[in-house]
């Protein structure tokens, strides 16, 4: 159908509309059409419609919808999308009587490029596969000669003259003793406690020492003391002590607290090294070891 044959269907849909005072929106409802598309009819711009069958099915549709009978609008042939006007010299009818356009079976270079894009990047993956085997088997000849050359100096050092070896051995194990020796001879430092009168405790930080096992030792003079030992909260000892009482706080503990009644009389060290409790007499008097300061 020609273009001027196509302007007219269009004319008429619209004339036939406004006569039944329709807006294009209230022909959308009744044919399930969308809006753009009708107007695209009624202004012959059918290169925006989705193929060539929807052109005709639209019409008629449309032509339905405001009482033409398609048959008399669409006659023999329907009108060919602008878009595809190329493909009319393959159009057909189909059994159903529509006219459909033809489909162009020459492909593009670009088609041609995007069917071959799977088997491009399989090739590039078995390439990169084949690269990865041949760099593991290389590295593993490789590792393989470095052993055996290893071996073979190992052999060619057995030759030294066992005096060597013995002089050696002797050296690195003095080495080891200083350096166990030097370790062992390091003291935790309890450092200055801090006065807390109100709370009428004394307080020691000590960094990273709960993982060690400390020994605390308490020795009461004239009527004893009450000693109350918390680590972590559990008790570990409550009881008055008259002479030397040896408490040991398990590894792990991060805070240690001893309650002291009759302080004055007590006398108290942390792993050998002297606790500053108050000398006057208090109630009760705390010493607290936060061990993971």
């Amino acid at each position: 159908m020609s273009e001027i044959l196509t302007n007219q269907i269009g004319e008429q849909l619209k004339a036939a509309r406004l006569k039944k005072n329709l807006s294009l929106d209230d022909v959308q409802t009744s044919t399930k059409i969308q809006e753009r598309y009708l107007e695209a009819i009624e202004n012959n711009n059918l290169g925006i419609l989705p193929g060539d069958f929807y052109v005709r099915a639209f019409i008629r549709q449309y032509a339905l919808a405001v009482d033409l009978n398609p048959e008399d609008l669409l006659g023999e042939a329907g009108p060919a999308s602008i878009s595809r006007s190329k493909d009319l010299n393959r159009a057909h009818r189909d059994n159903d009587g529509v006219v459909r356009a033809g489909i162009d079976t020459t492909r593009s270079a670009k088609s041609q490029i995007s069917s071959m894009l799977p088997t491009i990047w399989i090739g590039i993956i078995v390439f990169l596969v084949l690269v990865g085997i041949w760099f593991v088997l290389t590295h593993l000849n490789t590792g393989s000669q470095q052993s055996n050359d290893g071996g073979d100096v190992s052999v060619s050092t057995s030759t030294v003259p066992n005096s060597t070896s013995s002089s050696e051995s002797n050296a690195s194990s003095s080495s080891r003793k200083k350096t166990t020796k030097k370790t062992g001879d390091t003291k935790m430092k309890l450092g200055t406690p801090e006065q807390n009168v109100a709370q009428q405790t004394t307080i020691y930080n000590l960094s990273k020492q709960s993982a060690r096992q400390h020994t605390i030792k308490i020795n009461a003079q004239n009527t004893g003391t009450n000693v109350q030992v918390t680590a972590d909260g559990n008790v570990i000892l409550n009881e008055v002590v008259t002479a030397d009482k040896t408490i040991t706080v398990p590894e792990g503990t991060s805070v240690v607290n001893v309650q002291f009644t009759n302080v004055a009389n007590a006398v108290m060290t942390f792993d050998s090294q002297r606790v500053n409790v108050i000398s006057t007499a208090t109630p009760f008097w705390n010493v607290l070891m936060n061990l993971n300061n």
